[in-house]
């Protein structure tokens, strides 16, 4: 029963992590000096991609052995690509986050906020 929360709290950090790191790059204008220099978009969220991507699999492989012993019935394959697919949609978020609001700190915020909010709004559903 416990175990929706856990997982919600499990991806907050990592959601957090890429949401401060892409505000803070946006605060810095990093990505302009970037684009100046040759630096095209697609290449840019395939950087931020295989860095959230790395970690996604790292915390869904992590997840997903430590649930082996919860779930016994379920096929961890299956587990995993949920997990890994739950993961990558927070990459989207963090991106939309960050492009509506202007700080780091605000950012940070609001991503905690939203993912907090959507796990209790999944209960009305």
């Amino acid at each position: 029963m416990n175990f929706p929360f856990f997982f919600m709290i499990i991806y907050l950090i990592p959601f957090y992590y890429l949401t401060s790191k892409i505000a803070s790059e946006k605060e810095s204008k990093a990505r302009e000096g970037m684009k100046m220099m040759g630096l095209t978009d697609s290449t840019y969220f395939l950087s931020w991609f295989i860095l959230f991507g790395m970690i996604a699999i790292l915390t869904s492989g992590l997840i997903t052995i430590c649930a082996f012993w919860i779930f016994k019935n379920v096929d961890m394959l299956i587990f995993f690509i949920f997990c890994l697919l739950y993961s990558l949609t927070l990459y989207g978020w963090s991106f939309t986050i960050v492009s509506f609001l202007p700080s780091k700190r605000s950012s940070g915020i609001a991503a905690t906020l939203f993912h907090i909010i959507s796990f209790y709004l999944s209960f009305l559903i």
